[in-house]
């Protein structure tokens, strides 16, 4: 039988955030996941991690961290791409407005 986990909550998409089982995260799992899952992640991790004591709080800390990081810096990437729509094929910038 597999090791039993404790999920801590869910992403905006549906994917589990599992209790932290060691400090270093192995974020190849979690390729799949959007920007804003990543930053639901942390902000799951990091509530729960102030609620427990250590290793498992500094744990979560540490995988919140990971998770901030990369959903940040994908959105980040994602603000300095253009989107053609419509038939006059306007481009618009993402996440600015002049």
């Amino acid at each position: 039988m597999g090791k039993k986990t404790l999920v801590l909550g869910y992403t905006r998409a549906g994917h589990p955030v599992l209790l932290p089982a060691r400090q270093s995260p192995d974020m190849s799992q979690f390729v799949s996941w959007t920007p804003g899952d990543h930053l639901d992640a942390s902000r799951i991790l990091m509530e729960h991690g102030e609620r427990e004591i250590d290793p498992i709080g500094s744990w979560c800390a540490h995988w919140a961290g990971a998770h901030w990081a990369i959903g940040k810096s994908a959105r980040r990437k994602k603000k300095h791409r253009t989107i053609m729509r419509g038939a006059a094929e306007a481009t618009i910038r993402i996440g600015r407005r002049r």
